[in-house]
């Protein structure tokens, strides 16, 4: 008896040969971008000129655990809306930090994850933010997520 297989979408993109290419020539060049910087917590990424979304941890070695997975997702995810029509375009810091700013913004809704974990979210016109938060470190946060609609 032989069970039928689903195949997705983005299975097929990932195995999609260009696709490995070209999210293995992202993945050389980026992945090191983190060591030797002690300061580094998150990072923003930007798909045709627009910030797509931010990732904020509270530890850096959280942050660094997985780097490399949230690299892989951020190249898969900016080959699969490449416009190739169009230039690379370099943000600036201000761009950036605006849009974690207004992802701030809109009036928070706070949902009991479970007895430890909180999840609090804010949503917007242009975006949504999710800040994971541990209930025994005083509602610390852990992990922000910063997503453009």
């Amino acid at each position: 008896m032989s069970e039928t297989v689903s195949v997705s979408s983005l299975e097929l993109s990932v195995d999609n040969l260009k696709v490995k290419e070209t999210t293995a020539a992202y993945i050389n060049a980026l992945s090191g971008i983190v060591q030797n910087k002690n300061d580094i917590i998150g990072y923003a990424f930007a798909i045709n000129g627009q910030v797509n979304s931010a990732d904020v941890y509270a530890s850096r070695a959280l942050f660094v655990k997985l780097w490399p997975k949230l690299l892989k997702a951020s190249a898969v995810e900016a080959i699969a809306e490449l416009d190739e029509n169009s230039k690379p375009v370099a943000l600036e810091q201000n761009a950036v930090t605006a849009f974690l700013g207004d992802s701030e913004k809109p009036s928070p809704v706070e949902k009991e994850v479970t007895q430890r974990v909180k999840l609090v979210t804010r949503e917007g016109d242009r975006g949504i933010f999710f800040e994971t938060r541990d209930r025994q470190k005083n509602d610390a946060w852990i992990h922000r997520n910063y997503i453009r609609k």
